[in-house]
């Protein structure tokens, strides 16, 4: 066929073109252009907060938002210290004594000033600010397991655990910081204003001290970079912030809904064992000499190292900057709370009033009779004092025989029965089915 222009879809035609195409402004009609632009999208654009984008209208709660955490809080039970401390001890937290004292403190002056702020109305200005508090212990000691339970399970206040060597310092290796409110956000069923009374507990504290510090823990080197000082500095702001934007999705799109948390009453607590701190410097009582010449007699076990950091609080800062930890996030805690290791007889009675008592009911539930001797007891506690875990290493001992006796005798028939028992230095399972 013919080439036809008229018929040639592809064909210019500028006959329909005006003589000055829209897409070209003079230098007075470009500024009218864009005002007009802006001024449609402001009510969108109120919507999106960015980091550098925080809208003073945001930042505060509405009255309707501070109502509603008002009324939260009336439905609460007020405790003093000395009740919460038994609501501890009732839900099966042994050991401890100072730390849970301190923590039982810490849950009620938090209360108070969220009473104080949204019930009774007071100025800020005539209540106390908020404190961040840093756990020190072994692993296994119960920090993580004292914040759960005070905030979480007896105040019913939001609470976030998070692990933070999952963050990043932008996010590209994991989560952003921000992320840690988004949480927030969540726990409190997605109410800004009782998010802005919750607890983030920052689980694997010491995991954020920078690689280029003395610090030794278990699995340096074979768990991915955190960014050291970057996580650190991106924490700055959360824990001394008056407020902070965070996403309301889990997303990663820097354009997605943002809203603005106030972050006066957001109380955080580190947790961490900071293992190897008595290799830093400022701590050790050796001498400065090093190699053949050097005297470990007067280094101290981290143990001891950690009560006195409690005795002395902040006076230790150039010793954690040793560590790793900037001094300016250091700072952020007005508080630092030792944990000591959990002794025998403790261990004893954890393993007595919560893991035995759980799977005595268990083993009952399916009609079995489970009997224990003392020496497997023994061999349990002295198993998990030699793995130095704490807590842990109880469940971690005793699991895999109770796992070998439910194999064998659930569904066994009512009345079946289980001994575990010590023969040659090992534990015996012996089972009786009744068929």
């Amino acid at each position: 066929m013919p080439y036809n222009e008229e018929h040639d879809p592809f064909a210019d035609d500028d006959s329909d073109m005006p003589e000055e195409s829209p897409l070209y402004f003079s230098d007075s009609e470009e500024p009218e252009f864009f005002a007009s632009i802006i001024e449609e999208q402001k009510e969108n654009w109120d919507l999106i907060s960015t980091p550098n984008m925080t809208s003073e209208s945001g930042e505060a709660l509405s009255q309707e938002e501070k109502n509603a955490v008002g009324e939260r809080l009336n439905k609460i039970p007020s405790l003093n210290p000395r009740e919460i401390e038994n609501k501890l001890l009732e839900r099966g937290y042994r050991g401890q004594d100072y730390a849970r004292r301190a923590g039982a403190v810490l849950a009620y002056r938090h209360m108070q000033r969220l009473r104080r702020e949204f019930v009774d109305q007071v100025s800020r200005d005539e209540f106390h600010l908020r404190e961040n508090y840093l756990f020190l212990g072994a692993t296994g000691s119960g920090k993580t397991f004292l914040t759960e339970l005070l905030f979480r399970d007896i105040l019913g206040v939001p609470t976030v655990v998070a692990d933070v060597t999952r963050c990043s310092e932008t996010g590209y290796i994991g989560d952003d910081v921000l992320m840690l409110l988004s949480e927030l956000y969540e726990a409190a069923e997605q109410d800004r204003g009782w998010a802005s009374c919750g607890i983030v507990c920052l689980d694997e504290f010491d995991k954020l001290a920078a690689s280029r510090s003395s610090a030794r823990f278990a699995g340096e080197g074979t768990t991915k970079d955190v960014s050291g000082f970057g996580v650190q500095r991106s924490l700055l702001n959360l824990l001394s912030g008056q407020h902070s934007p965070f996403p309301t999705d889990f997303g990663y799109s820097g354009m997605g809904q943002r809203l603005i948390l106030p972050l006066r009453n957001v109380m955080f607590i580190a947790c961490g064992a900071f293992s190897g701190l008595k290799e830093t410097a400022e701590l050790s009582k050796g001498a400065s000499r090093i190699g053949f010449d050097m005297d470990y007699s007067g280094i101290e076990s981290d143990d001891a190292l950690i009560a006195r950091i409690g005795t002395e609080l902040m006076e230790n800062t150039k010793a954690f900057a040793n560590y790793g930890i900037l001094p300016e996030l250091l700072g952020r805690f007005s508080r630092l709370v030792p944990f000591q290791p959990l002794e025998e007889d403790v261990l004893r009675q954890i393993l007595e009033d919560t893991l035995l008592t759980s799977y005595r009911r268990e083993f009952e539930s399916e009609g079995v009779e489970l009997k224990i001797d003392d020496d497997v007891i023994e061999h349990v506690l002295d198993a998990a004092v030699r793995r130095e875990t704490g807590a842990r290493g109880l469940r971690a001992s005793l699991v895999p025989y109770l796992e070998e006796a439910a194999f064998q005798s659930f569904g066994g028939g009512e009345g079946s029965k289980v001994h575990l028992r010590m023969k040659k230095g090992l534990v015996d399972v012996d089972v009786q089915l009744m068929t």
